[in-house]
Formats: structure tokens, C-alpha cells, sequence
């Protein structure tokens, strides 16, 4: 039987939740050139860079909030920095966030995700 990568499960849910909000009506971003989101892309590294170097170190939620960071910073990226505004963007993130951690391979993908993170 063949199994399904982590990696692969966790980068699925992710897009599964991108997909369900563009679908709801008025939400979403149009698909920006490919040079502009390659700009784009690098620019989103450096700020998430920078975001999970300024954790504490000393924070015991540290590995967590990196990961969020980087959940916020792909979804801001794949719908547009608009939705940073939008109430209802933290929702949604606290829902991709929960659903990787309730699931016990993609909670293993998203530990891993976080100790990447943060020796970046």
C-alpha cells in the first residue's frame, strides 16, 4: 500500500483551505504575473524570516508561532495581503492550524515544519 508524505498531506491542506475560501464568494485574489509573485515569493521568505527570528527564544509556544507565522504568510501570499485585515482571516488560520495538529502524520510534518523554521 502506498502512503502518503507528510509533506504532502500538509501542503494539501493548506491548498484545500485556499481553494474553499477563493470559492466563497468576494474572497480571493487574482493570480498576479509569474515574475511578480516570483518577486513576490522572496519577498514572503524574508518576512518570514524575519518574523520567526524575532520569537523569543525563551517562549515555550515558540515552535507554534513559527509555524503560524509561515501559515499566515502562505495564505496572505496565495489570496492577497488584503485579507490581513479581515477578521475573519485569524479564524481561518487558527482552522489550518488545528486541523495539521488533530491529524497525527501531518501534526509530525507541521513539528518538523517548526524546527526547520526556526533554524533558518
Amino acid at each position: 500500500m502506498t502512503t502518503i508524505d507528510p509533506n504532502q498531506r500538509l501542503a494539501a491542506a493548506v491548498h484545500g483551505e485556499v481553494q474553499a475560501f477563493r470559492a466563497r464568494p468576494g474572497q480571493g485574489a487574482a493570480q498576479p504575473p509569474a515574475t511578480a509573485r516570483s518577486a513576490a515569493h522572496s519577498g514572503v521568505r524574508a518576512l518570514v524570516a524575519q518574523r520567526v527570528h524575532a520569537l523569543d527564544r525563551d517562549d515555550p509556544r515558540r515552535k507554534s508561532k513559527a509555524v503560524r507565522i509561515f501559515l499566515e504568510s502562505v495564505l496572505l501570499y496565495e489570496l492577497g495581503g488584503q485579507l490581513v485585515a479581515d477578521p475573519s482571516f485569524a479564524d481561518m488560520v487558527d482552522a489550518v492550524q488545528a486541523q495539521m495538529q488533530g491529524d497525527p502524520q501531518l501534526a509530525a510534518a507541521v513539528d518538523q515544519l517548526g524546527t526547520f523554521l526556526l533554524s533558518a
